[in-house]
């Protein structure tokens, strides 16, 4: 019996064609992948176009603690804006026109961002974190949310710290115990859900392999360096595998998208500089800047480590231990369009929110647009769905407002021709399919 929506068009289900052998593919059938909602997964590129659009509006605010920004959007369209530090949500079913009003949500502070399950429709976060690996899942677009256990598999080298007895998986608050670590996901950007090669279905999201260590991340010894890393599942949530670590140290806070010939692109944040201004020194200059791999088995392995000599890892203060940033890719068939969003300060301040925009999977960002200048700090960016009233829109969820950069969080909307209207970088060429 077929356990899953992701269907062919015409009707013609994944779990057919894994019972022929083979995880059919789009290209070699001719055929529109569509989600749960019945919605074509990916289509054309002309609705991201046309006249150039921006809006913006707050979704959040009050006191100075409005921290921890998840944005996601459901197979229907439906936005998902979370402040996470708050345990409040709100959701908007027009495309981010209007916002419903706060929903108090289990998802806090360590928890991974959401992770939207194209075959089902349903939404998840994971929390691994307090010793209970468990699931906060929603059937009905996030406005409620149910608890289940999960099983989470330890990566091989994992396994062989807890061999050796070098390292043992802990909680969050066991940091008075030498020789442990514990996994988490926070400030993780939404996870994706595989849609083409012979790992189509796959849940897929980053986390973070996190030794205990008084020092800030920034300034331990290499043995205790935090790596990021990916969770996967191929049964919609229920069992979790922990990708091989990303191939550089002190790094966490990472996005990732699936490219259209099914590899993964992962984009990290990096902890090189150094935190205590008691350590001060001048900052090498990659240490400002994103650090990137790929994935060619479905994000089980991560190589071809490159440090972007475009992408700024914004908002160190000058110290070099950058933020969380924002990712996306287009859903238009056969392309790899990709935003990125962070602070354009190069390692410095929290302010400047800027888009960059590739069209070549990440290989060149030749393209780049001033968000909000006052204040930006954290940030979390969807694309719209095919179909939905979401559809054609670029969405931004930001740390910053007028009183500060954790006074409010607001949603940026605009089209990627507002973006192709923003500043040369000088890294690749616009190439002339995307151009009026």
């Amino acid at each position: 019996m077929c356990n899953t929506r992701l269907c062919w068009k015409p009707i013609v289900c994944f779990c057919v064609a894994a019972c022929l052998g083979s995880a059919l593919a789009a290209e070699t059938l001719g055929q529109e992948l569509l989600t749960a909602a019945g919605k074509p997964a990916e289509g054309p590129l002309d609705v991201f176009l046309g006249q150039p659009f921006f809006d913006m509006q707050v979704v959040f605010d009050g006191g100075n603690d409005v921290r921890e920004p998840y944005l996601a959007i459901a197979v229907d369209g439906t936005l998902l804006a979370v402040r996470n530090y708050k345990k409040q949500l709100r959701r908007s079913e027009d495309g981010g026109r209007t916002w419903g009003d706060i929903i108090d949500v289990p998802i806090a502070h360590s928890d991974s961002n959401m992770i939207v399950d194209d075959n089902t429709g349903e939404i998840m976060s994971v929390r691994m974190w307090d010793g209970a690996d468990r699931v906060f899942r929603s059937t009905d677009g996030g406005q409620t949310w149910t608890e289940e256990k999960i099983t989470v598999k330890p990566n091989k080298l994992m396994k062989r710290f807890e061999e050796t007895g070098e390292k043992k998986r802990v909680t969050k608050g066991a940091s008075d115990q030498s020789g442990t670590y514990y996994l988490h996901a926070n400030a993780s950007e939404a996870g994706v859900t595989l849609r083409h090669g012979e790992h189509q279905g796959r849940l897929l999201v980053s986390a973070t392999f996190r030794p205990h260590a008084k020092a800030h991340p920034s300034d331990r010894e290499p043995a205790d360096a935090l790596f990021s890393c990916a969770i996967f599942s191929d049964d919609h949530g229920a069992t979790w595998q922990v990708s091989d670590f990303f191939p550089e140290g002190f790094t966490e806070e990472a996005a990732l998208v699936e490219l259209h010939d099914g590899r993964v692109y992962y984009n990290s944040r990096s902890h090189s500089g150094y935190y205590d201004k008691g350590s001060a020194r001048q900052l090498r200059p990659d240490e400002t800047l994103r650090r990137e791999a790929w994935s060619s088995d479905g994000g089980r392995t991560w190589t071809d480590l490159r440090i972007s000599q475009v992408l700024p890892d914004g908002g160190g203060y000058g110290r070099g231990y950058g933020m969380k940033g924002g990712l996306t890719r287009l859903p238009v068939n056969g392309r790899d369009i990709l935003i990125f969003s962070n602070a354009d300060t190069a390692g410095g301040d929290r302010k400047k929110m800027t888009v960059w925009a590739s069209f070549d999977g990440a290989q060149t960002w030749p393209v780049k647009r001033l968000v909000y200048a006052p204040h930006g700090a954290y940030s979390s960016l969807v694309a719209g769905r095919p179909g939905t009233p979401s559809e054609g829109r670029i969405y931004l969820l930001f740390e910053g407002g007028a009183d500060g950069r954790y006074s409010a969080m607001q949603v940026a909307r605009f089209n990627l021709s507002w973006i192709l209207a923003g500043e040369r970088t000088g890294s690749g060429q616009v190439p002339e399919w995307v151009l009026p």
